[in-house]
């Protein structure tokens, strides 16, 4: 029977060099975050418009009630998204400070980069293509700032938590090869 010790079965089951990964399913997702505002801009203003018009007919109160509810309902869309990217951009930091590399993966890192800042405009072109087309690109500027900032900005924002995420790599290699 042969037996590992536990050096080995640790290299095993290392974590090494998932940030190209980490970064990847960040870009996805904040796409995925992109079509969910979308939607549920649409659900909320094909709903809530017709329904505020009737009750505003019948009485104004009721009428700007409903308002308020159409604007928390796209507000509220809007902070959730925007969370939830916070939320992934300190998990994918969090998930770069934690992983153990080799200075060999950061030659990945590099790689990675290039490929997420080719296929990442092609992404949000995507997405802007939907925007344009329902006719939402000038709603989005209006009910939903937070998510068309992202969308605006969205190549200057991955190139700097790529750059943050490299820098904090860089800093695990720095302090992994110094001894104590």
């Amino acid at each position: 029977m042969f037996l590992k010790s536990m050096g080995e079965e640790k290299e095993m089951f290392s974590k090494t060099a998932q940030m190209e990964v980490s970064l990847v399913v960040f870009i996805l997702l904040v796409v995925g975050f992109f079509y969910i505002g979308i939607t549920m801009l649409k659900i909320g203003n094909d709903i809530l418009n017709p329904f505020e018009a009737k009750v505003g007919n019948m009485t104004t109160t009721a009428g700007r009630n409903v308002a308020v509810i159409h604007t928390s309902f796209i507000s509220f869309w809007d902070w959730a998204i925007m969370m939830a990217l916070l939320f992934n951009i300190i998990l994918l930091f969090l998930s770069a400070f934690l992983i153990d590399t080799h200075p060999v993966f950061i030659v990945f890192y590099v790689i990675a980069g290039i490929l997420i800042f080719i296929f990442a405009p092609m992404l949000l072109d995507t997405v802007n293509q939907l925007y344009a087309t329902t006719g939402f690109d000038t709603i989005a500027n209006t009910q939903m700032p937070m998510l068309n900032f992202v969308r605006t900005y969205f190549v200057y924002i991955i190139l700097a938590i790529y750059f943050l995420s490299g820098i904090i790599i860089y800093g695990k290699v720095r302090m992994g090869s110094q001894s104590l």
